[in-house]
């Protein structure tokens, strides 16, 4: 039979065991496991990598396109089309395009238009429900199918003080828009004109602006009287 020392001194061997045991358990191997990085990609959609990839190629500045993977699966009807702003390492943001918002509220007082929404949203790489980014070409294919002869044939058949809508491409704003108004001036070689512009896509304006056009540099699209 031990002495009381021996005794202490085996207990305490036993304890000293015990935790180190229970710290391997619940603390050691957890510091040591290296973890993966947690996203989920929703079926038909780009792993972050390739969005990340896609989204620097085209830089900021450019419109896109974005059609998203819904929490159902489901494929969204209508793409979101933004202004990329920002890129980061782990997301990227961008401006919701809404041209006609920003030329009503632009002249109206009460900033109380609200159609189709608007604002900056952003989008990170590892939400995983990005299928397609599409950079959008509008600018370019309204460019190359206007027909330059046939406006300015228009434009000299109109007299100043006609009522008239003007389809333009707004390059600042990145959309096409309807601008309704009066003749208010145009030059002898059918180039430039001023209207001064009274409906935007049919809303009417608080406050009525003059706007010039040049038809070989700005992106007219049609003239007509209404």
């Amino acid at each position: 039979m031990g002495t009381r020392r021996e005794h202490n001194i085996q207990l305490m061997h036993i304890h000293d065991v015990d935790f180190d045991c229970w710290r391997e358990r619940y603390f050691w191997l957890p510091f040591f496991r290296k973890r993966k990085p947690k996203f989920n990609v929703r079926p038909g959609a780009m792993v972050p990598e390739v969005v990340k990839q896609r989204i620097k190629s085209i830089g900021i500045g450019k419109l896109v396109e974005i059609i998203r993977v819904g929490y159902d699966g489901e494929i969204d009807d209508i793409p979101i089309i933004v202004e990329i702003i920002d890129i980061s390492e782990s997301s990227f943001t961008g401006k919701i395009v809404n041209v006609e918002r920003e030329v009503i509220e632009s002249a109206t007082e009460k900033l109380v238009y609200a159609k189709k929404g608007g604002g900056i949203l952003e989008f990170n790489y590892d939400d995983g429900d990005i299928k397609e980014i599409i950079e959008s070409q509008d600018e370019k294919l309204l460019a190359e199918e206007r027909n330059v002869n046939a406006l300015r044939e228009i434009l000299s058949a109109l007299e100043i003080g006609d009522r008239i809508m003007v389809a333009y491409y707004d390059t600042k704003q990145h959309g096409t828009l309807n601008a309704e108004g009066i003749l208010l001036e145009k030059d002898i070689n059918g180039n430039t004109f001023s209207l001064q512009v009274e409906k935007v896509n049919k809303i009417e304006l608080e406050k009525k602006f003059k706007k010039t056009f040049d038809i070989k540099k700005d992106l007219v699209i049609d003239i007509e009287i209404v």
